[in-house]
This record gives C-alpha cells, sequence and structure tokens, in this order.
C-alpha cells in the first residue's frame, strides 16, 4: 500500500485487504494513523517490537507474528522505525525472504510519502495499490508520486467515492483516467464508496471479520471483496 499523502485511506485498505487476502500485514508506518495502532495495537504495553528487533538480528530470522482475534497476523509499526529504517533494496530483500519464509502473502503499509522503506515495499511489491480521493490537491500529490513511481505495477484506486456515479466530480475523474493513460498505469474498475460513519468508528477490528454486517459495514466489506478480487488478478 503506498500513498503520496495521508488521509487518502490506506491504512483502512490495508487492514481489510490482509485479512481478505489471508495476507501478513507488515506495517511500516512510524505516525500516530499507524495501522496497526488502528487495530488497537499499543506499542508501550509491550517490550519488544519486532520490526526493530529484526533489522538488527544477525541470523536472518523473520519478525515475530502479532495475531488477535478479527485482526490479520501482524507486524507491528513503531515510533523509532522511522531513523532505522534500512536502504530501499535491503527493504525489499527483507520483505521477500519474510514472505517465503512464512510461505504467505505480504501486505506492507507505508509510510505516506517518500522515504527509503517505502520505496523498499514498492520494489518487493507484485502489485503496488494507491487509494485516490477525487480532489484537486490529491491529484497533484498523485501526478508527483507517478513520476517518481514509472515502471512499478500501479492500481490507482478511487475512494470516497459518491454511491451514485452521476454525482462523481467529472473534471477529477477524466484527470485521473489522463493520468493513468499517460504513466501506464491502470485505474481500478472497483470504485469504494464514501463511508462518513467510518471516521467515527471506535472498534479497531477488521470490518470484513465480522460475523454479522449492518447496512453500513457490509457495503464497505462488499467494495473490499471486489477490490481484493483485482488485487489478486492484477497481482498475478
Amino acid at each position: 500500500m503506498l500513498s503520496p499523502k495521508g488521509g487518502q485511506g490506506k491504512s483502512t485498505f490495508a487492514k481489510e485487504l490482509a485479512w481478505l487476502l489471508n495476507a501478513v500485514l507488515v506495517d511500516l508506518d512510524w505516525d500516530g494513523g499507524r495501522v496497526s495502532r488502528l487495530l488497537g495495537h499499543q506499542t508501550r504495553r509491550y517490550v519488544h517490537a519486532p520490526l526493530l528487533d529484526v533489522l538488527f538480528d544477525d541470523q536472518g530470522r523473520p519478525p515475530r507474528l502479532h495475531r488477535s482475534r478479527k485482526r490479520p497476523d501482524m507486524v507491528p509499526g513503531h515510533k523509532d522505525f522511522e531513523p532505522n529504517q534500512p536502504e530501499p533494496d535491503t527493504m525489499a530483500d527483507l520483505l521477500v525472504q519474510w514472505s517465503q519464509t512464512w510461505n504467505r502473502p505480504v501486505l506492507a503499509d507505508t509510510h505516506p510519502g517518500g522515504s527509503r522503506s517505502t520505496l523498499g515495499a514498492a520494489q518487493a511489491a507484485d502489485l503496488v495499490v494507491m487509494p485516490v480521493i477525487l480532489g484537486t490537491g490529491e491529484l497533484d500529490a498523485v501526478e508527483d508520486a507517478l513520476d517518481e513511481l514509472a515502471g512499478f505495477n500501479l492500481l490507482l484506486v478511487p475512494n470516497r467515492v459518491p454511491a451514485n456515479p452521476a454525482h462523481l466530480p467529472g473534471h477529477e475523474s477524466r484527470r485521473l483516467l489522463a493520468l493513468a493513460q499517460t504513466h501506464g498505469v491502470r485505474v481500478a474498475d472497483t470504485f469504494v464508496r464514501h463511508h462518513g460513519w467510518m471516521t467515527r468508528r471506535k472498534i479497531r477490528t477488521v470490518i470484513a471479520a465480522q460475523a454479522t454486517h449492518g447496512a453500513n459495514t457490509a457495503a464497505l466489506t462488499l467494495d473490499m471483496i471486489h477490490l481484493a478480487t483485482e488485487v489478486i488478478s492484477h497481482a498475478a
């Protein structure tokens, strides 16, 4: 998962897709909004930080997975990862090695914007998923990011779009399609609808993992299932 700026829905995508794809969620973010914190993980409660410990492990062991109910298996992020993040090639090699050791796919959620670990995660990825909000400033950031990510297998996913397709912002929609064509990347067939209640949700679990659904959670889960199907197709 990659986003040129914060607030685009990247962490929500990450936790839901990791669950649906049975992937290990590796949190490479270090800010307070990181996905592992969104899932209720509080680093101050733990003596060890698996992501940091493994960077100084000369035996090449993968990080210890954090497991909890209704959440994907996870390598939690940590606020001290920023100054300790490896160079891009090293980060890419580590993610590939961990995936092979676990014999499972890995979904890496990265820090917004460019960083060494973000570039490394992109290098290792079969597919880079980028949520996109159809706004002027947001598309400016996407345009700059596409210039820097030439050659990567990218999937741009319109996020927080109106439920009624007739209400899609015309100019921004056309601009997104033009950017995708210019840079030779895909725009997802799945447009994730705007779910205003998400910003007020207090339960720190995966929505798709719920046994039962109301109208709101069912709609988001359906969007995520459709997106997961696309991710499998494009990553393959």
